[in-house]
């Protein structure tokens, strides 16, 4: 199955027993390539900042600046370690299986289960937009999670009392199914007129209120 990496195999057999078969494994991936440069610019601030306090090896006195070369691989290094950081918000998934949705599941404590049950059917939807933009930023609601790390569409549902929202390049189709065909399966009423409707994804103009 794709998308199933290491971390989606423990998932899996941790949270097999309790929930069924995994069916679907949705991706999403956003790399924040605009920060890449102001890191960079930190890197160097705080390299500049380490030649004027931190002494060489042959004196207390500081570097100043005594190997141009390693000043700047060493402030290229820290700029790079600092956008590196900002993957942990840039790789995202959303398991379906045969019970229920996982996700946040890296952390133990953070692990998030969302039980069919707790799906209102007629609130699946499938967004998108017509430049391109997160469909995520348009839609509104008093209380919003979201799940993915952006992209072009979403797929939204809501449970208990919460809209949840799973943003990504990729076509929603396969995930509305992949829920449809669970829900179905589980029994849950009205899941196959429900979620029929959520395709085609709905284009979004401009903000839009889920309440």
């Amino acid at each position: 199955m794709h998308g199933r990496n290491w971390l989606v195999r423990r998932v899996e057999r941790k949270l097999g027993p309790e929930l069924g078969q995994l069916r679907y494994v949705a991706s999403s991936r956003k790399i924040f390539w605009k920060v890449l440069l102001p890191c960079l610019v930190v890197g160097f601030v705080f390299g500049t900042i380490a030649e004027f306090i931190s002494p060489i090896r042959s004196t207390r006195e500081a570097g100043h600046f005594n190997d141009p070369a390693f000043f700047a691989l060493t402030s290229i290094l820290t700029g790079l370690l600092l956008w590196s950081m900002t993957f942990l918000g840039s790789f995202r998934k959303l398991l379906v299986f045969d019970a229920g949705v996982v996700a946040k599941y890296s952390q133990k404590h953070t692990t998030l289960v969302l039980r069919w049950n707790d799906v209102v059917p007629g609130s699946i939807k499938a967004v998108t937009t017509i430049d391109g933009t997160d469909p995520d930023h348009r839609l509104v609601a008093r209380s919003k999670v979201s799940l993915g790390a952006g992209g072009q569409f979403a797929v939204v549902f809501q449970a208990r009392d919460t809209f949840w929202v799973f943003a990504s390049n990729n076509h929603p189709a396969p995930l509305v199914l992949a829920i449809q065909g669970a829900m179905q399966d589980a029994g849950i009423p009205d899941a196959a007129r429900a979620a029929a409707g959520a395709l085609p994804a709905v284009v979004l103009t401009g903000q839009t209120a889920l309440d």
